[in-house]
């Protein structure tokens, strides 16, 4: 899942490869600069389409880390 979470990290902030290789499950937006609250919506609209899901805007909202990513994916049913 952390391939696919990267990925959709890589195309919503536009970052380059070194930076998208330090994304981990510990990862939050404090940890990167580009994760602006422009970039996370557009995070969110790129999580969306890439697990065929959708988040209310609470959720939207809670989503500052990468394992907070990891937990919603997982309630809403997407596996690793």
């Amino acid at each position: 899942m952390i391939d696919r979470l990267r990925a959709c990290f890589a195309r919503a902030m536009k970052l380059d490869a070194p930076a998208v290789e330090r994304i981990d499950a510990s990862t939050t937006a404090a940890d990167l600069p580009a994760w602006t609250s422009v970039t996370h919506l557009s995070l969110i609209l790129e999580l969306e389409r890439a697990f065929n899901v959708r988040f209310d805007n609470a959720e939207v909202a809670s989503l500052g880390s990468v394992g907070a990513i990891i937990e919603a994916l997982a309630a809403k049913g997407v596996r690793a």
